[in-house]
């Protein structure tokens, strides 16, 4: 999906919550990468690796993440839901720090 802003498009990727096993993960589906936080484990080596995906997916354009919506969202759906914001809030600040230091594929 491309959202319009001032002229420019940014691409706006599904985000949504799976099961595997007993653990749940939110997984960011980019450009034929899957990439999954996991929920309901603490395991931050996984979630830095995610990280350092979006930022190299980032060099190359501003993107954002979307929900696949839910009626009857549960906790853990509300939690993924707001990590979500604080994600795209977070991409938008790398984004920008990397635009300033020039370091944005061409």
């Amino acid at each position: 999906m491309h959202l319009g802003r001032g002229g420019k498009f940014m691409v706006t990727h599904k985000a949504i919550i799976t099961t595997v096993g007993s653990e749940q993960f939110l997984d960011l589906e980019i450009e034929g990468a899957d990439l999954k936080i996991p929920l309901t484990k603490d395991e931050p080596n996984e979630i830095k690796k995610v990280f350092n995906e979006l930022i190299a997916h980032l060099r190359k354009g501003l993107f954002n993440f979307q929900m696949e919506e839910k009626k009857d969202g549960d906790l853990i759906y509300q939690v993924a839901k707001e990590y979500i914001q604080q994600l795209n809030k977070e991409l938008g600040d790398v984004y920008q720090a990397l635009t300033d230091y020039q370091l944005l594929e061409k």
